[in-house]
């Protein structure tokens, strides 16, 4: 063998035993911390009353030697939101259990307090307290998230951060690591096992989402350590979210509104960087002797409520119909047919029918064309106060030549709400 040929081998030799070495290392520090760790990782129930079988499951750590825990409010919800049907209760690693208080709630970044009820939960082994980090890791840092996925035992996943989502409103962490359902509520750590993200949401492919740390900072500081009953917690939902909702539309309104060609229209694109827009067009055929362009601009950032409801997204739709083969009565005909729902999800217990306005209306900055409008408005049954809009209005114009402007706003109160629609509509324009 050559000197070079031997020097090469030799390099990749050693290179082969200190990356063994290295994620040898790696395993031992994880052993190390999840050993270290266990004794603070709990599971949260949410048990029907009636049967006594567990309705909701999700993870939770301590954050004092007390017993008081944080988690997620997605896995509380079912018992804040109906009390007299369900119950709280914990398990820790050993199989103790017992029962628990609901503390405090942050419905905006999907985070609870509860604790341990001490008549009921004789802890077995001291509570390890976890430490919250105070400086965020690096962008490519090694991370570790803890839970209970899919109740099979606490376990750790190792992954990466990989800093906030500049393309939401409320910014989440983005976590390279598979959050398995859970695993929700369960604390994401760095090398040093101090708490850098709660665990939320996971979106396959080792796609996950993570709350900052410093929203449950915030939440402890907020709470006092005091409890509160369910219904003072839920009674402080609608105006926390009605506080966010006005925020959020006032940086909207300030973003910029400048407008690009559309069809025949001027059109505003993406406001703000957390407004994320897309388009689609189709050609005639056979089937569809029409043209269509569509211009779609979301922010897509949802507030958990329940399993049947969420709210605060925002939608703006613009649409342009166009056919040189079907007159103006046809082409009415077949852009009448076309449909508009909330951006939200909701059913028929949370909110109540639309109620709507309708009629052809001059709109000041499209004049002389008139458009028929739509303008609909529905309540929220149990956070009275909270509003979804729906805006559609649509033209006929000659060619035949079809354009429609729609939004559609979700948890809104209705000065805001109108606030909104007038911006709106100044910013569209005819070419």
């Amino acid at each position: 063998m050559q000197l070079k040929e031997f020097l090469i081998s030799a390099a990749a030799l050693m290179l082969s035993i200190v990356v063994a070495g290295v994620a040898a290392a790696q395993e031992t520090d994880h052993a190390a911390l999840f050993e270290t760790l266990q004794p603070g990782l709990f599971t949260v129930e949410v048990v029907d009353r009636a049967s006594g079988n567990r309705a909701a499951q999700g993870s939770a750590f301590a954050v004092d030697p007390s017993g008081l825990l944080a988690t997620n409010y997605h896995v509380v919800s079912e018992f804040m939101l109906h009390p007299e049907r369900f119950r709280l209760r914990v398990r820790g690693r050993n199989g103790a259990s017992g029962a628990l208080e609901l503390m405090a709630v942050d419905v905006l970044h999907d985070l609870a307090l509860v604790r341990l009820d001490p008549a009921a939960f004789e802890v077995e082994q001291a509570i390890r307290a976890f430490v919250l980090a105070e400086i965020p890791p690096r962008n490519g840092d090694r991370v570790i998230a803890l839970g209970n996925p899919w109740d099979i035992g606490i376990s750790l996943v190792p992954g990466t951060y990989n800093g906030l989502l500049e393309n939401q409103y409320r910014k989440n962490i983005h976590f390279t690591g598979a959050l398995n359902p859970g695993m929700s509520g369960g604390p994401t750590v760095n090398s040093a096992g101090e708490v850098i993200g709660i665990n939320v949401a996971g979106a396959g492919n080792s796609v996950s989402f993570l709350v900052p740390v410093e929203r449950l900072v915030e939440l402890l500081e907020r709470s006092g350590g005091a409890p509160g009953s369910v219904q003072e917690l839920r009674a402080g939902l609608t105006d926390r979210i009605l506080q966010h909702q006005a925020g959020m539309i006032d940086e909207l309104l300030a973003g910029d509104w400048s407008t690009e060609a559309f069809g025949p229209l001027m059109i505003p694109r993406e406001v703000t960087p957390w407004v994320s827009c897309s388009g689609s067009s189709s050609n005639p055929d056979s089937d569809t002797p029409w043209r269509t362009s569509s211009s779609n601009c979301q922010l897509n950032d949802r507030i958990y409520l329940s399993r049947r409801l969420d709210t605060g997204p925002v939608e703006m739709l613009f649409g342009w119909y166009e056919s040189g083969s079907l007159n103006a009565f046809q082409l009415a005909r077949v852009f009448g047919q076309i449909t508009f729902v909330p951006f939200n999800r909701s059913s028929d217990d949370d909110v109540t029918e639309f109620e709507c306005r309708e009629g052809w209306v001059d709109i000041e900055s499209l004049e002389p064309v008139p458009f028929k409008v739509s303008h609909c408005l529905r309540s929220y049954l149990d956070y009275p106060g909270l509003y979804d809009v729906l805006y559609v209005a649509r033209a006929q114009m000659p060619g035949p030549e079809s354009v429609f402007i729609h939004y559609t706003l979700a948890g809104v109160g209705r000065d805001k709400a109108m606030e909104f629609h007038e911006h709106f509509l100044g910013s569209v324009s005819w070419k």
